[in-house]
């Protein structure tokens, strides 16, 4: 996978005087150049291919990569509709370049004739730069952004070897082939083989989970670190430890896997005995802080007013008192309806 792009640091000249007569100077987005941004993060991915791929498909992922993004950026100067920062625009480039840098090496893995891989690509990068808008301007979370994307991408790409099958120009075996194909987490965990060099009775999963928590764990004062480490056994403490005192981890792991990785752990994790009113609180902000109250609203309408106000007290900030076993089924509830309409809007956009 490219690395992350450094933040640019283009000074961009004031734009001359318009003169009698003259058109306005094309749109542009102050600190943010579309075609330098391009050119690195090509060249990024030109270091990253895989040693399998060679020649012609290797100059193709060099070339595709540095083609869309360019277009990315272009575009997203022009956009009249949407009013974005150079990190913003960068980020949507950025997941542009990612997508189709891992697209493009799933495509030659699995078999798909050059003449067909840019068909397949153009899909995938309009749905990167479709949601990613959506995401920015919605001002969703970028771990979630991430997770989002990630679904409509597969989505995409799954329907255009699917549509390529359907019409004839790839065979049932080509198709299966190239669908099993994953770059980015095949990447990821030989990264990891070539750096760990420690828990080899320890699975890659394993592996991943552990340098994930290191980077949850990391800034926790030391005596919680110490317990922690201390429920673990030798193999699993060993790694921990490592990767708890490897610097700049967080640049040597894809924040899909550190994302992923985190929701396992998340999901095996026992809920606390004792739910006290504060963890119940903080519990329901978490779950309505990136809703409007409108949504909210809408999901309670036919709650008793008790109820409604205990979930709107994050807006209201009021103070309401109900058991604590009734305000916990209720954040269950609103993440299951929140969770359904996340879905819902997903697939319509697919």
């Amino acid at each position: 996978m490219p690395p992350q792009p450094q933040n640019q640091q283009t000074q961009q000249n004031p734009p001359p005087k318009k003169q009698n007569g003259a058109k306005d100077a094309p749109k542009s987005i102050e600190g943010f150049d579309p075609k330098g941004f391009a050119k690195n993060l090509a060249l990024e991915a030109s270091q990253v291919i895989p040693n399998n791929i060679q020649g012609n498909d290797k100059k193709f992922i060099v070339d595709i990569v540095h083609k869309f993004c360019y277009m990315c950026g272009e575009a997203l100067a022009r956009d009249e509709k949407i009013v974005l920062n150079a990190q913003q625009a960068s980020m949507i480039t950025q997941f542009i370049g990612e997508w189709t840098f891992h697209k493009s090496v799933d495509l030659i893995n699995g078999g798909i004739a050059p003449e067909l891989r840019e068909g397949v690509l153009q899909k995938v990068a309009f749905t990167v730069f479709e949601v990613a808008k959506q995401a920015i301007s919605r001002n969703i979370p970028q771990n979630q952004a991430i997770q989002i994307i990630e679904h409509h991408v597969k989505n995409a790409f799954k329907n255009a070897i699917e549509d390529l099958k359907n019409k004839g120009k790839l065979n049932e075996a080509t198709a299966q082939n190239t669908l099993k194909q994953s770059s980015i987490d095949v990447m990821s965990q030989q990264q990891f083989e070539e750096e760990r060099g420690i828990g080899d009775d320890l699975s890659d999963a394993k592996i991943l989970k552990l340098a994930s928590l290191a980077l949850l764990v990391k800034k926790l004062p030391q005596e919680k670190v110490n317990k922690l480490v201390a429920k673990l056994n030798q193999s699993e403490a060993q790694v921990l430890t490592q990767y708890l005192k490897m610097p700049n981890l967080e640049q040597k792991i894809d924040t899909g896997i550190i994302i992923k990785s985190l929701e396992e752990i998340k999901g095996v994790l026992p809920e606390p005995k004792n739910l006290s009113m504060d963890r119940l609180y903080s519990k329901l902000f978490k779950i309505v802080k990136t809703c409007d109250k409108k949504q909210i609203s809408n999901i309670i309408d036919n709650e008793r007013p008790v109820i409604k106000q205990f979930v709107l007290s994050p807006y209201t900030k009021d103070d309401v008192r109900i058991p604590v076993r009734v305000g916990n089924v209720i954040c269950k509830y609103l993440e299951e309806k929140l969770s359904e309409e996340e879905n819902d809007y997903q697939e319509e956009n697919q």
